[in-house]
């Protein structure tokens, strides 16, 4: 700028030269890359899951620096470790084939983390709706909501005996068990999954900063000193 300041535009080498009354100087300016956050581990959601043959289930993962924080505009890769039993596109969507027991690994930049995912035989009457309740809930950061699921056959009735997954669609906002226990991590919104043979319900989680500690309870109150004797028009202090 005419200011002296010099911004890097791409890696290489530039001269800079600062002219005054037909006398210049110049100096050697590198401009280098800027170094990348190295991926430490990879958080995959859910970690376990069951799907019937000839449904999916769809996986989340990010990938986190040394100190646990989320790494944006990271590849993600996803593999199967048996495709006859299950098998997952790049997003991550798991596509059951036949029943038994496959690993689904997600992997970044030399680090990996591995699902387990039980692919089932589909029940007599098929899961047609998932309701999710309740619907819309507002968490603090730090604090916990329950939610629960119901599978319903296409007559509405609720069906029993059927796995339900759970995701996040963003763990940085807030996580989910595989109980649909959800936990408020920062400020934000983000939609719950429950997923039960490829059938989805959702909820709405609104993340808000967590609220101070309510200040404690008095248990007790203490005197001192325990006793006194004032001299008639004379004060003690007690506390």
């Amino acid at each position: 700028s005419e200011t002296g300041e010099v911004l890097g535009v791409a890696t290489g080498s530039a001269s800079i030269t600062a002219t005054s009354e037909n006398r210049s100087t110049s100096v050697a300016i590198t401009v280098t890359q800027q170094p990348v956050v190295p991926v430490d581990t990879i958080v995959i959601a859910p970690t376990s899951a069951s799907v019937d043959a000839g449904q999916t289930v769809q996986l989340t993962a990010v990938a986190k620096d040394a100190s646990g924080n989320v790494l944006t505009g990271r590849t993600i890769n996803w593999s199967s470790s048996n495709t006859s039993i299950a098998t997952v596109s790049s997003a991550g969507l798991v596509s059951g084939v036949t029943p038994g027991v496959a690993g689904i690994t997600a992997s970044s930049e030399g680090q990996q983390t591995t699902a387990t995912i039980t692919v089932m035989t589909p029940p007599a009457t098929p899961v047609a709706t998932v309701d999710v309740t309740p619907a819309t809930v507002t968490v603090g950061a730090g604090q916990t909501a329950q939610l629960t699921a119901t599978p319903k056959s296409a007559t509405g009735a609720p069906l029993t005996g059927r796995s339900i997954t759970w995701i996040s669609s963003n763990l940085a906002v807030a996580t989910v068990s595989s109980t649909g226990l959800v936990t408020g991590v920062s400020a934000g919104s983000v939609t719950i999954t429950a997923i039960s043979e490829g059938k989805t319900g959702t909820a709405s989680i609104t993340v808000t900063s967590a609220p101070p500690p309510p200040p404690p309870a008095v248990a007790s109150v203490s005197v001192t000193p325990t006793t006194a004797s004032p001299v008639v028009g004379q004060t003690v202090q007690l506390t």
